[in-house]
């Protein structure tokens, strides 16, 4: 059974698997065989089939996943021990557009597979070029940027997209490599201690969420309506705010002060998670939100570099946004 381990200085709850050599080894022999068939994570064909082909994986993965997809308080799970083969990898590219590399589709193949387990893998026409797999990795320029290729500056905690109604359920991360355990951030609102009337202001459409820097829109971001920054029942409420991107509606002091409030819980709670090379993460983007620590980037082919997906339980909700019914692309 996998195990379940609370860190930190509040309850974290994520659940962790740890592979047996057998049950690593079969889950990339899996993942060789789609990539020899499909070429790349993201074709089309390949997207379909992955929750069909996924009931191959070993047993213990399928049992791990399927207890995170029913269990509504847990805020990440991880499964460890999976088998990457360095030199084949080669060394972490300089720049995202550089990293869909052939070495790379066995493991964005096995990010997929184990995501299939959880929902449908979706992407944005505005990140990446469209990619559904994206990078994760420093870039020089960004070292100092509000995006995911920074390094020396931290990345801030987020929801995942928080500024769109069709943002993921989970987001998962494979660590390619990460070798100098750079901490993934991840932090939730603790309701018990939430005064009633902050929680009643932050349940109401009084908060204005802005795209974050990730999005390269053509023409002009779009307009966002206020929303609240939790929403749903009280016992388990839907989390959705940016540390960098969010702000309360003009001249609203009473939402301002309830979004410092809960700011400052979250910095509070803020929690580091180690995603070491091999690691996959899937973290709740509906109870938590997470981010990095900030690091130095050597640029010599050995730095940190992650595989990212971003996945919903029910493809269907996120059609408004998507640009055709054939496509997982969000427009």
């Amino acid at each position: 059974m996998p195990a379940m381990t609370q860190a930190g200085p509040w309850d974290l709850r994520h659940h962790i698997l740890e592979l047996s050599e057998r049950d690593a080894y079969a889950a990339r022999e899996l993942a060789e065989r789609c990539a020899k068939e499909f070429k790349t994570a993201d074709d089309p064909q390949f997207l379909d089939e992955a929750p069909v082909i996924a009931h191959d994986l070993p047993l213990a993965v399928r049992r791990h996943l399927n207890a995170a997809r029913r269990d509504e308080n847990t805020h990440a799970t991880m499964i460890r021990g999976n088998v990457l083969d360095q030199a084949a990898l080669g060394d972490t590219p300089s720049h995202w557009s550089e990293a869909d590399t052939e070495s790379s589709q066995t493991y964005g193949c096995l990010l997929v597979l184990y995501s299939a387990l959880l929902g449908d893998v979706i992407g944005w026409a505005t990140q990446q070029a469209g990619r559904l797999v994206t990078d994760v990795l420093p870039s020089r320029g960004y070292e100092h940027s509000l995006v995911s290729a920074s390094s020396e500056l931290e990345l801030a905690w987020h929801t995942e997209d928080a500024f769109s109604p069709h943002r993921a359920d989970w987001v998962g991360l494979l660590a390619l490599r990460n070798t100098a355990d750079v901490p993934t951030t991840v932090s939730h609102v603790d309701g018990r201690r939430v005064p009633e009337n902050i929680a009643k202001v932050l349940a109401q459409p009084r908060f204005v969420p802005i795209p974050d820097a990730s999005h390269e829109f053509a023409d002009h971001e779009p307009e966002m309506d206020p929303i609240p920054v939790l929403d749903g029942h009280p016992d388990c409420p839907v989390l959705r705010i940016d540390r960098d991107y969010f702000r309360a509606q003009d001249q609203d002091a009473e939402a301002a002060e309830a979004l410092a409030w809960v700011v400052d819980h979250l910095d509070a709670n803020l929690t580091d998670v180690f995603i070491r090379t091999g690691d996959v993460c899937f973290v709740d983007n509906r109870n938590v939100v997470h981010g990095r620590r900030p690091f130095r980037a050597g640029f010599d082919g050995s730095d940190r570099w992650l595989k990212r997906v971003n996945i919903v339980r029910d493809l269907r909700r996120t059609r408004p946004g998507r640009l055709d019914g054939a496509t997982r692309v969000i427009g």
